[in-house]
Order: C-alpha cells, then structure tokens, then sequence
C-alpha cells in the first residue's frame, strides 16, 4: 500500500465534504466537458451569480488582460475572449470562502501576495517570453498552492510555524513538506483540483510542481520546442521564482531566476525588467476584484534593483563570502539551535498530520490537536511519543522527519540512534497459503509486535509493501540487533498460534541501520539507504536473521 496516498486521499475526502465548489463553478464544470461549448448556457449560468459576473466583467476590463475596447456584458467577454479563458477564470474565482475562514490576517496576507504575483506574473511570462496565450497559466498559479490554504486549517499551528520559518528564512517549503509529511502543498493541490472536476490540464501542471522540461539541459530557443504542456511547466517555474524574489523577497534567488530563463527562453536582465515593471499594478487591480487585503510591501521594482545589487556584491567578493562562512563556523551553536528548532517542528507537524486524517471531519474551524513529540531524556514524554508511533502505524507522515527529529535530540543527549526495518518474506505465497484474509492478518499482527517493540519513545512508521520502520533513539546497533531477532520470533510464534500447525511460520527479513553519535547535519536518508540494503540482505538469506551496519 502506498501510505502517503491514503494520506492525500484521507486529506482530500475530509476537504471534499468541508470546502466545496459552488454550484455555479460545478455547473460550468459539466457544461464545458463537451469540446463544442454552449456558450449561451454558459453565460446564463454564469449570470445566476451576480457577483461573480460583476468579478469576471472587472478583471477582463483590467489592464491584465488588455483588451482593445471595454467590455460591458458576459456576451462581449464571450466574443471577445473566448469561452475556454472566460470558464478558466470562473473556476478560479469560485474557490470555497470556507477554506479562508479562521485563517490569520497576516498568514492570509503573505498567501495572497504570493499567489496573485504568481499568477499574474506567468501570464505575462507566457504572453511575453513564450508567446503563447497566458489563461492556463494564470489559472494554475491562481489554484497552485491550494494546498497550503487546506494544511492551514486542517494542521493548524504546527504548519504555520513551518510557513512562518520559510518565509523568515527564505527555505524551500516544498523540501520541508516531503521531509515531514511525504509530500508537498502542491500535490495536495492537484488532488483536490481532481476532486472538484477542474480541467485534466490544470490538474496536470498543479501536480507536477515547479519541475520544469528539460531542466538540466540548455534548450537553444530556436531549435528544440518543449510540448505545450511543457511550456506551461516552464512558465510556472519561472512565475513561482518571480514570485519567491518579489512578492516573498527572497532576494537570493534572482541568480536562479536568471540562469533558469536563460535556459528556457534566453531571458536577459532587460526582459526581466520589462516583466516587473507594472506587474505591481495589475496584481493591486487583482486583489481589488477579488476583495484581499494584501499587506504592505516595498515596490516591486526596487526589490529587482536590490537583488541585482546583492548579485553584483556576491559575484565581485568571493572572499567575503568566505569570511561570511567562517564566521557562520564560528557561530556554530547559534546555528545548530536554529537546525534543532526547525527539526523539532517537523516532528510536531508530521504528529500533526497523523492526528488529522484519523481524525473525524468537524467544522472547518476546529482547532487542531497538540502534536505528540519525542525527548530521550524524559520518560513523561516518551509516553506521549508511543501514542504518537501508535498513530503513525496507520499512515506515513514522513519517516525522514521522523528520523530528523530523533537525530537532533540524540546529538543533543549524546546518545546513540538506529533504524529498524522490517519485511515479511515470501509475500506471494503467504498469500497464496492463507488467502487475502490470512494475509492481512499477518500484517496486523506485524503492526502489533513492531509497535509494542520492548524500547522507550520508539517511533514506528509503515515501510514498503508489508514491513515497517522502527526509529530507536537511545539506542545502540548491538541492542537494536536484539530487538529484531525478538521480533523474528515473536512473527515465527504468534503467527503459528494464529493459523494452526498445518501452515508453515512465516518469515521475516529484519535490517538495522546504527550511529553511535549522529553527527551535525546528518542527511537522514543515508540511514534509510543503509537499513534497506541490510534488509535486503536479510531477505537474500530467506529472513530469520538481523543483518546489520553501523555509520561512521
């Protein structure tokens, strides 16, 4: 079972009762599905909500959209854009008002800065740079981060932290979505865009992020052209690191922006400069129609000017940067604090996902459950942690989070750290030999032995098909090796006990993966990778025995 997909499908099915379309924005949904569009059904149905109407006939007046001639009624924007452009800005105008209630003036101020900077701004990439009409693009940067409006309200405080550090530090929320809950905002996004029947294009470019086409080779622009739906993906990277330098001023990321165009389109510094320059104004008109408040901020136009200064000063003293990265070694405590801090709110958020989706659906202004945490040195809280890991069996929030969190208190307590992974052999003819039933019994019974493993604040987590991973802080390889071959006899006996002498005990492959002290920034995955080559040695030998590695 892939269990960050029950994860999504969990999330999704709860938003889906919480936060529904509106009947309209249904309604235009089935009578678009045919390619020949009834465009008189189309406006009466848009007309059955006078205020989106009223939306629809402002934007398409605005300078965003540039028509030659103002446009008074639904019968001109028709004629005169098209029905595809006018469905596309219907559903983008249609979001549930739920999924905005209860959020933070200042949390929804810095979503809306961001969202609308992207969505104008790949409009203008795709017109300009791509010369190709900017309704798809548009529409996906409207509807791409979806997903962080959902996280809010369902995860509550311990997501709004991670946003809060993200953007006081400039860090890829993206990166630290997977590591704690096994995917990011924007596949959550793509799932409930899916969920409400949106364009299977949308959903497409949504779900694939920011990854672009071809993003590692130079495309000379006038001899390899991408698929369209590649260009869409290109223009949405380039509109979300626009909107990163702009709208979140991210200033370092101009280099990237940079290189990033010049390979996709040749963009030049003076192309950059034309994309910014009135971007502002036609976002303020945006948030005007769509009634948002967007917080105060410095012009657009001087946030470029000091990104090219800092690039300049980068790119002219290297050695300062060297010195800039001594006097980070020497601030090593400093900094090693603030890499704690962040790992203990992964730890928080990836509880706070496991409460979540097995959580019954409430109001959508519920607050959210406190988040479970691990401390090797209190036993108080290595309760709490046990209940967590209980929970955790059910979906996988993340075993590199996991793994990150219980590092960084084991470096702090001088402890040692190891991983335990576990595997039923044989699947195939365990469920030839006992059935689709007997088979999900074992695997039951696996849970049970893997979650009740006889070590404190153990953390365990779903792991491949039929296995699980035991995270064991405080904990040494030789003393991991004894739990593992506990846990080989305690299958081999109760699996006995549950299906008669006439069946054969059932046999399980058992990795383990140790440090003795895990150092400052160790990346957790190289303890996964070491565990699972160790599992797949054990399972080489027919299972029965714990294979073994400790890290230097």
């Amino acid at each position: 079972m892939n269990h960050t997909a029950t994860t999504l499908d969990r999330l999704v099915a709860k938003a889906d009762q919480l936060y529904s379309l509106p009947a309209v924005a249904m309604e235009v949904i089935q009578l678009t599905k045919n390619p020949q569009v009834d465009t008189r059904a189309l406006k009466d149905c848009i007309e059955n909500d006078p205020a989106l109407t009223g939306k629809l006939l402002r934007v398409v007046n605005s300078s965003l959209f540039g028509l030659s001639r103002q446009v008074s009624d639904l019968n001109q924007a028709l004629a005169l854009l098209g029905s595809k452009p006018l469905k596309l800005l219907v559903l983008g105008f249609s979001l549930p008002p739920g999924l905005f209630t209860g959020v933070e003036a200042e949390t929804l101020g810095r979503y809306w800065r961001h969202t609308l900077t992207k969505a104008v701004a790949a409009r203008e990439i795709s017109e300009i740079l791509f010369d190709t009409p900017g309704d798809d693009a548009f529409i996906a940067g409207l509807l791409h981060d979806l997903g962080i409006l959902l996280l809010i309200q369902e995860l509550r405080e311990p997501y709004v932290k991670l946003l809060d550090r993200v953007f006081a530090n400039g860090q890829d929320l993206a990166a630290l979505e997977t590591e704690s809950m096994g995917f990011d905002h924007t596949t959550l996004s793509a799932r409930l865009l899916a969920q409400w029947g949106l364009p299977q294009s949308i959903v497409d470019v949504v779900a694939s992020g920011t990854v672009p086409w071809a993003s590692n080779t130079v495309t000379p622009i006038n001899t390899v052209t991408p698929p369209p739906e590649s260009l869409l993906l290109q223009t949405l990277h380039l509109a979300e690191l626009l909107a990163r330098l702009l709208a979140d001023g991210q200033t370092g990321v101009l280099g990237q922006l940079l290189e990033t165009g010049r390979r996709y389109r040749n963009l030049s510094r003076e192309q950059l400069k034309t994309l910014v320059d009135g971007l502002q104004e036609k976002i303020q008109q945006l948030a005007d129609i769509l009634s948002q408040q967007l917080p105060e901020g410095t012009d657009y136009r001087d946030v470029l000017v000091e990104a090219h200064e800092q690039l300049a000063r980068v790119a002219a003293d290297a050695a300062t940067d060297l010195l800039r990265h001594d006097q980070r070694s020497v601030a090593g405590e400093e900094e090693q604090e603030d890499e704690e801090a962040l790992l203990a709110e992964i730890g928080k958020l990836a509880a706070a996902l496991v409460d979540t989706v097995d959580r019954p659906v409430k109001p959508a202004t519920a607050a959210g459950a406190p988040a479970a945490g691990c401390d090797t040195t209190a036993t108080s809280t290595a309760t709490a942690t046990q209940q967590t890991a209980a929970a955790a069996t059910q979906t996988d929030p993340g075993l590199l989070g996991r793994l990150a969190t219980a590092a960084a208190a084991c470096r702090q307590s001088r402890c040692p750290l190891s991983l335990l992974v576990t595997q039923l052999v044989d699947t195939d003819h365990l469920v030839m030999d006992r059935g689709t039933d007997g088979f999900s019994q074992l695997l039951g019974l696996l849970e049970s032995v893997c979650r009740n493993v006889d070590h404190v604040c153990t953390m365990c987590v779903p792991h491949g098909e039929a296995g699980f991973a035991i995270v064991l802080p405080d904990c040494e390889r030789r003393e991991a090796v004894a739990l593992g071959s506990q846990l080989i006899e305690a299958i081999r006996r109760d699996s006995a006990l549950l299906a008669g002498p006439e069946l054969s005990p059932v046999g399980m492959a058992v990795g383990v993966a140790a440090l003795s002290l895990p150092p400052k920034s160790f990346p957790p995955e190289e303890l996964v990778t070491a565990a699972e080559r160790c599992l797949y040695g054990s399972r080489a030998s027919g299972g029965g025995v714990v294979k073994s590695i400790e890290l230097l």
